[in-house]
């Protein structure tokens, strides 16, 4: 570093003023700022991932004068704001965000609310679980800063997604969540031991010096726990407040704040009661449910992580010599040739520029059937080269390409909030007014009446009428039915799945891949010669030992070291040709055997595959796919529990007829087309208006059925857009969890209507009382948190055992 450069700032290359010193070290490198607006806005750009624009950028960035409003604007810098944002239109922009505050459902909807009024947001998206925002706003409108500016001024402030910042961040909070109820449940045992006495002293005598003395004690233990433990509850009411919203933790914050500030006056003045014990109980509990619900969410958040399926980290580069050269992929670029072994992943979407290969692209369409490739091909990142080498020009980076696109595909489909949530959260803000409104009501009744009472009759009716067991009520019952259905292999895309599965009349099944497992296996052989069946699979296997192919995976266990073929030559495809012992063989389907040897194709069929010499067929061979572990069983069991079965499938052999024959299904179809299963579900649902049809299936072909039904589950190994269209997506591939999936959604409806129940008729039962003055305030307390451990207790009844 030059002298000169030792004197500017390294955001804004002003000078640096005598008396202020703000530096960090970045690039092995002291780095000096003239303000602390500029230290902030660089580490801002910086811990964002965002260090190019220091290395690309062609003007010196503008000094920021003032904090925040200088660290919004540098994303308005185009070499910024190209590298996080994507663009549907000329103007269009859409960004997503990473906002630490976005705790609850009610921080979702005041961010919903706020941020969409402004005119130049088309769309604003929310997502707890993940604590991210979707952005889409019409940048001829609005710069990205001014729109940052309004998160800030809303209390929610937010910065670009980074993937590496969020799992940090999940791991704060939680450090965060579990130190704010570790110490309000140690302050609450604490303080009930005090208050303990104090009860005791009451009616057995204590003298003023002691009462006094486990008053002041009380007081500094329960101010930790208020100010600490309870800070999410006075933030999120606070925030609300300013936007002159109402949310559920208003009335919970008013409560601790008059419990809290009345009690400390009973202290100063020694007189009346105290309810610290009160307040502790009262952030604990509340506390364990917001904590339950966290839990919950990041269980799913975990479950639904991509596990990125592409770990090569070299790829084999073609120079412009022809040479290949192993380099990380990281720099690969767009129009590289590169070279893919068989057996390889294709980490890149690329067009084959040499070569033929089958390509399995089972990870993307569910379709287990390898399908042929040649030259001028587009071939996908996550599907495997098959046979053959060949040669693949990038069109697509990785951030660019399919694979990334499902990715995102899949997170914003976990945006969308349960019907019955968002029922019950207006419900809950409509009650929260009206609660407000009581007490007011309360407190100006009993001044009029009998002014030394109002007060604590007022507090007793905020704590006892407080609808913390309603806000409980429908999260805290769906994250511990999600919980229980991700223990099972269940992941839940759509928030009211477990609301509508209950409600299937009529289950759509696929074949292949959901009935069946998409193995080939050997189901008979029939032999041509005097040589054993053995010896002929042996052969087979001999020919096949080079391929991936599911059909050579078929024959592997039937390998002999004895019997080796040489001179292989694969025919992708179509079969596979080699020499044993001096004598040529081949095996392949009737197309590819009567091509290449005299064999009669009239005594071949297009459902078996064929192993012959030059002159006669030796061996028919059948091959079949496995069922799924206990098919039979799960069927039966669904067919119990009143729910009709359909098999629609594109095989167009007499499998499908057998196996619904087989499995008691009545209503069955095969050979056929997406827009054919699509057209039997809508005439389903046109033959009854009572159906309500849950549709099971793996590939891209079920897609359109699935979108058409009302709720449905993609199984193990489907095709990456089945899995995003789904509504839930089943690892295990046991068909005994879908019956299990069932059961749980209706034990979840039914305890979330258990809680609505209790939490109103708890409320409307209890509400007159307090009004009477005849419930005391720490009763009121008491009877709030056991109102919301009922709740959280039924609904722990959902977790898994």
């Amino acid at each position: 570093m030059t002298a000169q450069e030792a004197n500017l700032c390294f955001h804004c290359h002003l000078p640096i003023p005598n008396d202020f010193n703000q530096n960090f070290e970045y690039q092995g490198k002291t780095r000096q700022f003239c303000c602390l607006g500029c230290f902030c806005i660089a580490e801002t750009i910086i811990s964002s991932g965002l260090d190019d624009y220091y290395k690309f950028r062609t003007a010196v960035a503008p000094k920021a004068d003032e904090l925040i409003p200088g660290e919004f604007k540098v994303y308005d810098e185009q070499e910024v704001l190209e590298s996080f944002t994507s663009s549907s239109s000329e103007y269009s922009q859409t960004i997503e965000l990473i906002c630490e505050n976005l705790q609850c459902s009610a921080c979702s909807w005041l961010i919903e609310k706020q941020i969409g009024k402004l005119p130049a947001v088309s769309k604003v998206s929310t997502n707890v679980t993940d604590q991210t925002v979707y952005l889409d706003w019409d940048k001829k409108k609005s710069k990205l800063s001014d729109i940052l500016l309004k998160f800030h001024h809303l209390g929610y402030p937010v910065k670009p997604y980074n993937p590496e910042q969020v799992s940090s961040l999940h791991q704060q909070q939680n450090k965060s969540w579990l130190k704010r109820l570790g110490l309000a449940g140690l302050g609450m045992m604490q303080v009930m031991m005090y208050a303990v006495a104090l009860y005791i002293g009451a009616f057995d005598g204590i003298d003023d010096v002691h009462q006094s003395f486990l008053r002041w004690v009380s007081f500094l233990v329960a101010t930790p726990v208020l100010f600490y433990s309870g800070f999410p509850f006075f933030s999120n009411a606070y925030r609300a407040i300013k936007t002159w919203q109402l949310n559920m933790d208003v009335p919970i914050a008013v409560a601790l704040s008059l419990a809290y500030i009345t009690s400390i006056w009973a202290t100063l003045s020694n007189s009346g009661e105290i309810y610290f014990d009160s307040v502790t109980m009262f952030v604990f509990f509340l506390l364990i449910g917001r904590y339950l619900e966290y839990q919950a969410r990041q269980e799913v958040r975990k479950q639904f992580d991509f596990k990125d399926s592409l770990s090569a980290l070299l790829v084999n580069r073609i120079g412009s010599n022809k040479t290949i050269k192993a380099v990380p992929v990281q720099k690969v670029v767009l129009g590289d040739s590169l070279l893919i072994k068989p057996g390889e992943p294709i980490v890149f979407d690329g067009v084959i520029s040499a070569g033929e290969s089958s390509i399995n692209e089972a990870m993307l369409s569910g379709e287990f059937m390898p399908s042929n490739k040649r030259q001028g091909d587009k071939v996908l990142a996550g599907s495997i080269n098959g046979d053959s080498p060949i040669e693949v020009e990038v069109t697509h980076l990785k951030e660019q390409g399919f694979m990334n696109n499902l990715k995102q595909m899949q997170k914003k489909a976990l945006l969308d909030k349960p019907k019955i949530t968002l029922i019950a959260d207006k419900v809950a803000r409509y009650f929260v007014t009206a609660i407000l409104l009581l007490a007011v009501s309360t407190f100006t009744f009993w001044y009029l009446k009998d002014p030394s009472q109002a007060l604590w009759i007022t507090i007793a009716v905020l704590v006892v009428s407080c609808p913390c067991a309603l806000s409980l009520a429908t999260p805290v019952a769906l994250a511990c039915g999600v919980s229980s259905l991700n223990h099972r292999n269940f992941l839940v895309q759509d928030q009211d799945f477990l609301q509508k599965l209950s409600l299937a009349t009529d289950v759509i099944l696929d074949k292949t891949g959901t009935l069946t497992k998409g193995e080939l296996t050997v189901e008979s052989i029939s032999n041509f010669t005097d040589k054993s069946n053995q010896s002929l699979l042996a052969i087979i296997a001999s020919l096949e030992s080079s391929s991936e192919h599911p059909i050579a995976l078929a024959f592997k266990g039937y390998s002999n070291i004895k019997i080796q073929a040489k001179d292989i030559k694969v025919y992708p495809y179509a079969g596979v040709a080699g020499n044993i012992e001096q004598e040529r063989y081949w095996f392949g389907n009737k197309f590819f055997i009567s091509d290449n040897t005299q064999t009669q194709e009239c005594l071949m069929n297009t459902s078996c595959l064929y192993l012959t010499n030059y002159n006669s067929i030796l061996a028919e061979i059948t091959l079949s796919d496995k069922l799924r572990d206990e098919l039979h069983n799960s069927c039966r069991d669904l067919m119990k529990a009143g729910k009709r079965l359909h098999l629609l499938s594109g095989d167009p052999s007499g499998q499908v007829k057998a196996l619904a024959e087989d499995l008691g299904i009545e209503d069955w179809r095969n050979n056929l087309k997406p827009e054919e299963k699509l057209d039997y579900i809508k005439s389903l649902k046109s033959s009854s208006e009572m159906a309500n049809i849950l549709t099971i299936g793996d590939g891209v072909n079920d897609a359109p059925a699935m979108a058409a039904s009302d709720t449905s589950i993609a199984m193990a190994g489907a095709s990456e857009l089945t899995k995003v269209n789904a509504d839930s997506y089943l690892l295990s591939a046991k068909l005994a969890d879908i019956q299990f999936a069932l059961k749980k959604s209706a034990q979840t409806n039914n305890v979330i209507k258990q809680n609505l129940t209790w939490a109103l008729c708890y409320n409307i039962f209890m509400i007159p009382f307090a009004i009477a003055g005849m419930i005391p305030p720490y009763l009121a307390a008491i009877g709030m948190s056991l109102s919301s451990i009922v709740v959280v207790i039924n609904s722990l009844r959902l977790n898994p055992k």
